[in-house]
């Protein structure tokens, strides 16, 4: 599952937090409900809470709406060379 960055800074890239990906990675996420497809760069990684247990990446904004996400949580597909 995917999820959007909790963020209040409005950013244009396509940015992702990422549980075991180096910083700097380069990932490819495919949106599974409609195949749209984003390239994105991590830039951090996902905390160890209860909420993001089955949570495999979380997105900015703008990449969310670039994959034509209509849930908060939605299923993909990651592509990367570790």
């Amino acid at each position: 599952l995917a999820e959007v960055i909790d963020d209040d800074r409005e950013t244009r890239k396509y940015l992702a937090l990422h549980r075991s990906a180096p910083t700097g990675t380069i990932m490819q996420i495919r949106n599974e409900m409609n195949d749209q497809i984003v390239f994105v760069r991590v830039v951090g990684s996902i905390q160890d809470t209860g909420d993001n247990q089955k949570i495999l990446v979380k997105i900015s904004k703008k990449a969310f709406d670039r994959l034509g996400a209509v849930d908060n949580r939605f299923p993909v597909e990651l592509s990367y060379v570790p």
